[in-house]
């Protein structure tokens, strides 16, 4: 009996060495995997703190000892986050004043003397500084009165 020869044709010669190559790639690859990790970092800035409109108690005060009202009145206010400290900055007249705030956490105030304007009178108006970590914000106004005590 004779031997059988089969003989493939170029192209199909040409597509079992493409084959080849491909499943010798896809061996290699499993055995060597790689792995991508990804890292994200995120920063959070802390905000500034929220600080109110401040209140004057009693709203009207004297700049002088003497007459019909009080010569000292409480300047308040209330913040929101993290305030490490407050300020209050007073105007009558043309002269300004500040005032540092006793207190933490939401509640600040600060003594204030109406002397401290001389003869000064009139209206007068007030703001809030709160600082912290993440900056200063400066409040609304609020507005009181000086009354004229004539010497």
């Amino acid at each position: 009996m004779g031997r059988l020869r089969f003989r493939a044709p170029r192209w199909a010669v040409g597509f079992g060495l493409v084959g080849a190559v491909v499943v010798a790639a896809g061996v290699a690859a499993a055995d060597n995997p790689t792995t991508t990790t990804t890292t994200t970092t995120t920063t959070t800035r802390p905000r500034p703190p929220g600080v109110f409109a401040p209140s004057v108690s009693p709203a009207t005060i004297d700049n002088r000892s003497g007459c019909s009202h009080s010569t000292s009145a409480t300047v308040s206010t209330g913040t929101t986050g993290k305030a490490d400290h407050v300020t209050f900055r007073v105007q009558v007249g043309g002269r300004t004043t500040t005032l540092y705030g006793r207190g933490s956490g939401s509640r600040w105030s600060a003594p204030f003397d109406g002397a401290a304007f001389g003869p000064d009178h009139g209206s007068g108006t007030v703001w809030a500084t709160a600082s912290g970590p993440g900056g200063s914000t400066e409040s609304g106004s609020s507005s009181f009165t000086v009354a004229d005590c004539p010497a």
